[in-house]
Parts: C-alpha cells; sequence; structure tokens
C-alpha cells in the first residue's frame, strides 16, 4: 500500500538543499518546465481515461513517480517491460541509447522521484488541466479534466509525441500496477537499488 508518507513531506529538505542556503542549480530543480506539464499531462490522462460514464484516476504520487521514471529512461523502460510481460518484437521501437527526457530524477527513500513534481502537479491542476481527489488508502488520484483531455488528444497528434504515446501504451498495457509494485520492480535494477540518496539516476 502506498500513501502520502512514501514522498517527501518536505521536497527541498529532502533533495539536499539546506534551509536559508539554496543555490540557484537546485532551486531549479523545484521549477516546472513545459516539458514535464506536457508528459506528466499526458501520463495521467493516459491512466486515468475511460469509456463513458466511467470514473479512473491514476492512484498515488508514488505510483506516477515511479511511471514518470520509466516513461523518461528509456533504457530502463525496455528492461522493466521485457522483465514483466513484454515481448522483444513490442519493445523493438525503444531505442535503449535514447537519452533520458527531461532533468535527471533523483533516489529518494522509495526510489525515482523529481522535486519539481510539486509545482508540475501545482501547475496543471491550477489551470484546470487535472482534477485531484482523495482517495482510500492511496493519498490522492490525479485524472484529466475534460479540458486536459482535450488538450492531451492534441498533444498526441503532433508527431514529436509519438515516442511518448507509444510508451505509454505499454505502460498501460503491462505496468498498471500499485506504486508498491512498481517500487518493487525498480529495486531490480541496480542502478536504483544501489543508488545513495539524492544521487541522480541514470
Amino acid at each position: 500500500m502506498t500513501s502520502n508518507d512514501d514522498i517527501p513531506s518536505n521536497p527541498e529538505a529532502e533533495a539536499g538543499v539546506p534551509a536559508g542556503a539554496r543555490r540557484p542549480a537546485a532551486v531549479e530543480r523545484f521549477r516546472p518546465s513545459r516539458e514535464a506539464e506536457a508528459r506528466l499531462l499526458l501520463l495521467i490522462d493516459a491512466f486515468s481515461r475511460t469509456g463513458k460514464d466511467q470514473v479512473r484516476y491514476l492512484q498515488g504520487r508514488v505510483k506516477l513517480a515511479k511511471l514518470d521514471f520509466l516513461l523518461r529512461y528509456p533504457r530502463h523502460l525496455r528492461r522493466v517491460l521485457l522483465a514483466h510481460g513484454a515481448t522483444s518484437q513490442q519493445v523493438d521501437n525503444i531505442d535503449p541509447g535514447d537519452a533520458p527526457l527531461d532533468a535527471r530524477m533523483m533516489r529518494y527513500r522509495y526510489g525515482p522521484w523529481d522535486p519539481s513534481y510539486y509545482a508540475v502537479l501545482g501547475s496543471l491542476i491550477g489551470r484546470g488541466l487535472v482534477e485531484v481527489t482523495p482517495l482510500p488508502g492511496t493519498g490522492f488520484g490525479y485524472r484529466t479534466s475534460a479540458i486536459g483531455a482535450q488538450l492531451a488528444s492534441e498533444l498526441l497528434a503532433d508527431e514529436s509525441f509519438h515516442h511518448i504515446h507509444d510508451r505509454l501504451k505499454l505502460l498501460r498495457r503491462y505496468l498498471d500496477k500499485s506504486g508498491t509494485t512498481l517500487k518493487n520492480y525498480l529495486y531490480e535494477l541496480p542502478e536504483i537499488a544501489d543508488a545513495t540518496w539524492h544521487e541522480d539516476l541514470k
């Protein structure tokens, strides 16, 4: 079971930024980027979109962070997919040599984490693109609003997002698991299990 206890309660301190002594480079890690906002919007949309009259949420920030890590790091996504049901033909389009999307994530107590999540989610929610609701036992659930779902569809129609769309379909099919299960999958990777706290992940 995942909960809000699985995420940093003081994100600046957990990212290794001493109070009153923030470095410019460290502060940048907390700021949202357009790329991150678009990616998380697409991720939330992929895991919350359902048929008519159905309500579905991406459950919990831990699950969101683990899925986002896999979406951003194609080398690790390919390995986890192959270990958990996907065939080599299905992951042919995932190039393990591709660079990670956006900035590096860091190792936190429960695996990969990005200090900018608070700002990115706040921006998406504040602009009415994502709706959030408390869920029993899993913290918060996230889903795209009607406006957010429309914007996600427009983004996916852009050729530059096709590789993200392909990865999202594989994530939804094979890795729609709880945050705890996804965390355990990632700990099968030495690069995650052996990383020290606050270390940038590769």
